[in-house]
């Protein structure tokens, strides 16, 4: 299991606490915050393209392809009844020389994520309030 703590901070502006590394993450200025950090949505876009970044990395390393400094440019919409991410676009740039018969398989490893299979399962959220 992995812990990670969130700490409120002032306003909407928490931080979170993952292993040794603690950030900030804020609501924009014009939907309350302070712009300090990213918003809840933008890092479980974050989390979604880095799982599917590493996902793809991990392949073209086997696979030998190149790969370095590919992108992933993410987008999301919000959908309501209930108020949540509805869909989201995820376009990925390769380098110059992945053959176009490959580029499946990319996708397929893009697609493996467990971010990804986390949003798409009914996973289970168990919330209980202590002093």
């Amino acid at each position: 299991m992995s812990l990670i703590t969130i700490k409120h901070e002032k306003g909407y502006r928490v931080t979170a606490t993952v292993r040794n590394h603690t950030f900030t993450v804020d609501m924009p200025a014009d939907s309350g915050g302070t712009n300090a950090g990213p918003e809840p949505l933008e890092l479980l876009t974050a989390a979604l393209g880095s799982c599917m970044a590493m996902h793809i990395a991990k392949y073209c390393a086997m696979a030998k392809l190149p790969h370095e400094g590919f992108t992933i440019d993410l987008d999301y919409q919000v959908a309501e009844d209930p108020h949540r991410v509805g869909s989201l676009t995820v376009d990925i740039t390769m380098p110059p020389g992945i053959p176009d018969k490959r580029k499946d398989a990319v996708k397929r490893a893009a697609l493996h994520c467990t971010v990804k299979n986390s949003l798409r399962e009914n996973t289970a959220v168990d919330v209980e309030i202590g002093e």
